[in-house]
């Protein structure tokens, strides 16, 4: 059983992106949750896990952007295979390593991902990453089990970094996965107050000695 979890602010781009792409990869049996009106991804995605832990046949639970859309005919045996290795906590399709902020694009990049703006190339020569790209986060059961967002972040930045280093730090990986994905983003840091808080604490709580937030 896959779990497919949509904290969605758009209903245009949900309805243009995301949705498509779930509905060619849900199959009988998943579980898709779309939560709106949300004040913060953190929390919102904590509601999503808090309802499936108990799920007994849960396989994945996959944390989907309303603008990612997801064309890979594979991506369930993908995710599952992946998912199966259990060292691996969480799966994404581009992350990095040698991170020091929120900012994990300017640490170095594995993986890859198609977006609006350009491609991000990393190559999977190797797959484990200290970070993933929120845009798409497949947790698997012990994850969904056993770890929550940080609430104390709030807002919409940070939430895939620290889920990130929180399961690395019990002891699980992050890897990359060859996924045919597009993400449709405009770019940018949104609330960029937000944006700056949550990076010092996301530097503070895993006491990482990157640049300042101004």
């Amino acid at each position: 059983m896959f779990v497919f979890g949509i904290c969605i602010g758009n209903e245009e781009k949900y309805g243009r992106f995301a949705r498509p792409g779930l509905e060619r990869t849900v199959r009988p049996g998943d579980l898709v949750i779309e939560l709106r009106n949300q004040a913060s991804i953190h929390s919102a995605y904590n509601k999503i896990l808090d309802h499936v832990q108990d799920q007994p046949h849960l396989e994945a639970v996959v944390l989907v952007h309303e603008d990612l859309q997801v064309s890979d005919r594979f991506f369930r045996d993908k995710v599952a295979r992946a998912l199966r290795d259990p060292s691996v906590g969480v799966v994404g399709a581009v992350g990095a390593v040698n991170v020091t902020s929120l900012a994990w694009w300017e640490g170095e990049i594995r993986g890859a991902m198609s977006e609006s703006r350009f491609r991000v190339e990393g190559g999977f020569a190797e797959r484990e990453v200290e970070t993933l790209d929120g845009s798409l986060l497949c947790l698997s059961p012990w994850t969904a089990r056993n770890h929550r967002f940080d609430e104390a972040y709030g807002g919409f930045h940070g939430y895939d970094a620290d889920l990130c280093f929180s399961v690395r730090a019990a002891g699980r990986r992050a890897v990359v996965e060859s996924l045919e994905l597009f993400h449709h983003t405009k770019g940018g840091y949104g609330d960029m107050d937000s944006y700056l808080s949550n990076d010092r604490l996301f530097r503070q709580k895993w006491m990482l000695a990157g640049h300042p937030s101004n």
